[in-house]
């Protein structure tokens, strides 16, 4: 069984190819061993993206024993197509959502939309009792209009009936408890659940970064710096610095990580493990 004092869930994003489907499924069968809490697949709002991610969620619920949190956004289609979306993954035994405003790809809010993720998650809990995780930013969503703005739409979507809040991912442990201090401040009683991102690609994770307002710790340059031209060794401070990050959260009473996998296996695995996972077969009950 894993630990109990340490849980994870994992994010997974769909597959374009039949080589990026084979490395999801074999990425999905390595971390069931750890026997976690959920996963969570990801989804793209438009066209083909869209049926790939309900089709994947699907999916993945069927062939495997973890429950799965489906995302689904909000601001480029209409209630009721976002509601039938909704109501396919409850037909198909998809009890969790994870509630996303999303990024419009028009100018502006599209007619008949959800307004936003509290409008959303309002009408999740209409359709269903769905358990529902919602966004959180630790060092502010960037089109935020403040620190006490953001905080208040976080108080906003876990009031309107979200079970819990994921984070964006972060760096430094400090913020992480500086924002939960915030928020248990403005009454916030939920569980705030950190999102751990492994550095597989130092400069990716730098150039996302700077778009998503997630800060990197100037050491960490440094450190890959000096690491640049050996992947083990790289991989080795990867895995060293989430999980150095992760200890220290579990010392001020963090019990829960969602890590984000970008489909790969192998840190995700070793970090679980560094922090207390074990490695067990789940066991699927048979048909009466």
């Amino acid at each position: 069984m894993q630990s109990q004092s340490v849980q994870f869930s994992y994010e997974f994003f769909p597959p374009r190819t039949p080589a990026m489907t084979r490395r999801l499924w074999r990425a999905v069968g390595q971390l069931e061993r750890l026997n976690p809490n959920f996963f969570s697949m990801t989804y793209g709002a438009l066209g083909s993206a869209q049926q790939i991610s309900i089709e994947s969620s699907i999916a993945m619920h069927q062939e495997s024993p973890v429950p799965v949190a489906a995302h689904l956004t909000c601001t480029d289609a209409t209630r009721d197509e976002t509601n039938e979306i909704a109501r396919k993954f409850h037909r198909a035994g998809i009890n969790r959502i994870v509630a996303l405003r999303g990024d419009s790809s028009t100018e502006g809010r599209l007619d008949g939309a959800y307004e936003n993720a509290v409008d959303l998650v309002e009408g999740l809990k209409r359709i269903a009792d769905f358990d529902i995780s919602v966004a959180a930013y630790p060092e502010v969503h960037p089109k935020a209009g403040s620190e006490v703005h953001d905080l208040q739409n976080l108080k906003r979507k876990l009031d309107a009936g979200a079970d819990r809040a994921i984070t964006q991912y972060f760096f430094d442990a400090d913020c992480f408890l500086r924002f939960r201090d915030r928020a248990n401040q403005i009454g916030i009683e939920k569980p705030l659940i950190p999102g751990i991102l492994p550095i597989h690609d130092f400069d990716k994770v730098s150039s996302f970064s700077q778009r998503c307002g997630a800060s990197l710790p100037l050491s960490y340059e440094v450190l890959f710096k000096k690491v640049k031209h050996d992947q083990q060794s790289q991989y080795r401070l990867s895995v060293d610095l989430a999980v150095e990050l992760c200890e220290r959260l579990t010392c001020e009473g963090v019990r829960q990580f969602h890590l984000y996998t970008l489909n790969q296996t192998d840190m995700c695995f070793d970090i679980s493990l560094a922090l207390g996972a074990d490695v067990s077969v789940f066991k699927i009950p048979s048909a009466a």
